[in-house]
Formats: C-alpha cells, sequence, structure tokens
C-alpha cells in the first residue's frame, strides 16, 4: 500500500564517499561527471561503486522508533541488528541474490534465541514484504532464517527504481497474534483489521481503514468481502483509543506523518508500523488526499514485479 518508488526520480541526492571523510550534495541534472555517465545501462551501479549512498528517511523504523517506544502505546517488542558499511555497499552495488548473510544471520539467529520465542516477525528498517509472509517476515522455523531474510532483502531491492529502498538494519519484532479474518495474497498473509490514521504539526488530519477491497488478492475464504466490510468499521470507542495514541505520537515527532495500527486478538490495538505522510498511501476520496482517484486496472502489479522460484 505504499507508494515508495512510485515517485519522480528526484535531481538532488546526498552521497557519501566510501571513506565517510567528505558529504557532497550532486545536482545530477547539471553535473558534468554525471552527464557523461548517461550513456550506461546501470548508472545507479556505477555511482555504487564508487559512493556508498547515504538516503536516509525519517520513514526508517530507526528513526520513528526510538522516539515513540517508551510512550506507552502497545506496540510489538523490537531489537535492531544495524548493517555494516559493507553489507551496506554490496546492498546497493545489487551484485548476487543478496550480500553475504554471514555475520548479520548469526547476530539474528543469537538475538532471536537470547530475547524471543519462535514465531517472530523480520524485516528491514523501511521493509517487511509481507505479502510473501512465511517466506519473508513470518518467521516460525530458525532454519528459514537465510531463504525468509533474502525474500525480504531482495523484495526491498524490488521495491524501488532507484535500485532498492534505503537500508541500514534488520530488525526482529515480537509476533503478536491478530484478529486475523482470512489470509491473502501468495504467502498466506493475514488480514487484520488495521487503520491508517494521519497526523500533522500535533494534530490528528484524519484516519482510514487500511486494507480496501481492490488491494486484496489470492483470499482464503468466499465471503472474504464481508469479512473485510466488516472489519473495516470504525466504532467510536475505537476512534478515541487510536486518536489518543495518535496524539501521543504527534506530541513528539514533527511533521506529517501516517501511523498504522493493527488489532490483536486480545482486542488490543498495536502500533505496527509509522512513515512519512507524503510517501504513504492515502484513500483518493479523503479532502486531504493528493493521491489519484483509484481505479483497479491502473494499480500497480507489486507481486508480478519479483520472479519466484519454487522450492
Amino acid at each position: 500500500m505504499a507508494l515508495r518508488g512510485f515517485e519522480p526520480l528526484t535531481p538532488r541526492l546526498r552521497v557519501e564517499c566510501s571513506n565517510q571523510t567528505e558529504l557532497q550534495s550532486l545536482d545530477f541534472e547539471k553535473n558534468v561527471w554525471f552527464k557523461k555517465l548517461i550513456g550506461y545501462n546501470n548508472i545507479y551501479k556505477i555511482i555504487c561503486n564508487l559512493y556508498l549512498m547515504e538516503i536516509r528517511s525519517k520513514s526508517s523504523l530507526l528513526y520513528w522508533h526510538p522516539k515513540i517506544n517508551d510512550l506507552g502505546i502497545p506496540s510489538p517488542k523490537t531489537e535492531i541488528i544495524r548493517l555494516t558499511n559493507k553489507e551496506i555497499k554490496e546492498y546497493y552495488r545489487a551484485e548476487g541474490d543478496c550480500f553475504d548473510l554471514s555475520r548479520v544471520g548469526k547476530e539474528i539467529g543469537k538475538v532471536i534465541n537470547d530475547n524471543f520465542e519462535l514465531p517472530v516477525f523480520l524485516r528491514t528498517d523501511e521493509f517487511s514484504n509481507k505479502h510473501f509472509w512465511r517466506k519473508s517476515c513470518y518467521l516460525d522455523n530458525i532454519d528459514n532464517l537465510k531463504r525468509n531474510l533474502m525474500e525480504i532483502i531482495s523484495g526491498s531491492r524490488f521495491a524501488d527504481f532507484l535500485g532498492g529502498l534505503p537500508i541500514e538494519a534488520l530488525v526482529v519484532r515480537e509476533f503478536i497474534p491478530m484478529d486475523t479474518k482470512f489470509h491473502a495474497f501468495y504467502g498466506e498473509m493475514p488480514v487484520n483489521p488495521e487503520r491508517r490514521y494521519f497526523i500533522k504539526d500535533g494534530k490528528v488530519q484524519c484516519h482510514h481503514p487500511y486494507w480496501i477491497e481492490d488491494a486484496v488478492k489470492n483470499p482464503s475464504i468466499e465471503n472474504w468481502r464481508e469479512a473485510a466490510e466488516d472489519m473495516n468499521i470504525e466504532t467510536e470507542d475505537e476512534v478515541d483509543i487510536l486518536r489518543g495514541y495518535s496524539l501521543i505520537a504527534a506530541s513528539v515527532i514533527d511533521g506529517y506523518w501516517s501511523v498504522d495500527f493493527c488489532k490483536a486478538k486480545d482486542g488490543r490495538w498495536i502500533l505496527i508500523d509509522m512513515a512519512e505522510g507524503e510517501k504513504s498511501w492515502h484513500p483518493s476520496s479523503c479532502k486531504y488526499s493528493n493521491m489519484p482517484e483509484e481505479k483497479p486496472f491502473e494499480k500497480p502489479d507489486f507481486d508480478s514485479m519479483i520472479v519466484r522460484k519454487e522450492d
């Protein structure tokens, strides 16, 4: 549902020299050096061979999670494993299926063993590839750790036209059983009551159910539309709770944000994700939205962008 990767290519990127001694900003539209490269088919790879990309996004969990973690808003227990500069550089170079997971895989395995019980939820600081659920973010067997990490990382590379979403860390989160209504997509992803609240400059701007019918593929039950309609009903009590949580978050984080909540099996609403508001899906019917009118045939098929190999 996020629109990252479908925004216009920004002409100005911040890039950091690989020796990290000089930070400079290049105007790619005017820079003569860049113009000499435009004949190459893989410009992004050439740039990244020279520079360690430093496109740090506020949508990164590394930015927003520390700000909201101790506010009393229910959220999953979270452990962060930062990548080395070498691993990040290999990610942007996009050589092979994935960067070397030897170091980080061992560290994640230890983090899981010391702090969690399976299953756990895996993601990068920006992305989880949740539609491929059992082969990506949902880990219930430690023997599948490398496979799932590779699925998440390869999905992150395909999710943005600039050569991949930014990445600085891999994240292990507590898996909280949710109030699942049915499963969908190709990884049997659970579809749960979810809400997206938009906050701006300390106030709640608007709120919406997250799962619209046009977004659902391969549902597990025949009456999924009725189930989706029922789970998208926003009650007064729910709105009071989530508005309160959103205002708490808005009190510590400036600017325009989307805040995503999911209903747990025990009835609690859990804050599961945040992102910059301008980069978040927003129903076109909302007066605050700048999204084009939603038409099913115009929606990009994200799943088809990734070629699947049978195990």
